[in-house]
C-alpha cells in the first residue's frame, strides 16, 4: 500500500506532468501561429481576474494554469482509483484520464469561458486546445500507471500494462 506521502507525490507528479505538456504543446502551436504564448498565459489569468495585464498577468497565468493542473490530478486520482476499482489496466487508467479531461475541456470552452472570458475562447482552433488536454490526461495517466506499478514492485505486471491498487 502507498503511503499518504507517496500518493501526494504522486498526484503531484501527474498535475506537473500534465500540465506541462499542456504548456509545451501550446507554446508549439504558437511557433507555427501568429500567436504570443504569453497572451495564452495573461488570457488564463484574466479569466480569474480580469484587469490584469503585462508580465504579472503571465506570471499569474502561468501559476493558475499548475495550480489547477494540480486540482485535476487530485480530483482525477479520487475519482478514477475508485472508478476503476482495486485492479486495473495501466491504459484503462489512461482512457480514463483522457476521457475525463476530454469532459473538462467540453465544459471549460462550451460553458464556462464563453461566459467568463470570450477572448480566451477565440485565441486557438478547438483542436488544438482539445489535443492539448488529451495530451494532459495522456501525461496524467500514464504517470499514475507507472507511480502504482513501481510501487507495488510489480515490474512484470508494468511491463504487460496491468495496474495493482494497493
Amino acid at each position: 500500500m502507498q503511503s499518504n506521502t507517496s500518493v501526494k507525490k504522486t498526484i503531484l507528479l501527474a498535475g506537473a506532468a500534465g500540465g506541462t505538456v499542456e504548456v509545451v504543446w501550446v507554446w508549439l502551436f504558437c511557433t507555427v501561429a501568429p500567436l504570443q504564448s504569453s497572451l495564452v498565459a495573461e488570457e488564463i489569468a484574466r479569466s480569474f481576474f480580469p484587469q490584469m495585464a503585462g508580465i504579472s498577468a503571465v506570471m499569474a497565468g502561468v501559476v493558475i494554469h499548475y495550480v489547477l493542473a494540480l486540482l485535476i490530478a487530485g480530483v482525477a486520482a479520487m475519482t478514477l482509483f475508485r472508478m476503476l476499482g482495486r485492479k486495473s489496466e495501466v491504459r484503462n487508467l489512461v482512457a480514463a484520464s483522457v476521457a475525463a479531461l476530454v469532459a473538462i475541456w467540453t465544459m471549460n470552452f462550451f460553458v464556462i469561458l464563453p461566459v467568463v472570458n470570450p477572448g480566451f475562447v477565440a485565441l486557438m482552433p478547438y483542436t488544438v486546445t482539445l489535443v492539448s488536454k488529451v495530451g494532459f490526461g495522456i501525461a496524467m495517466g500514464w504517470v499514475y500507471g507507472v507511480r502504482i506499478c513501481a510501487s507495488a514492485g510489480d515490474a512484470q505486471q508494468m511491463t504487460r500494462g496491468r495496474l495493482a491498487l494497493r
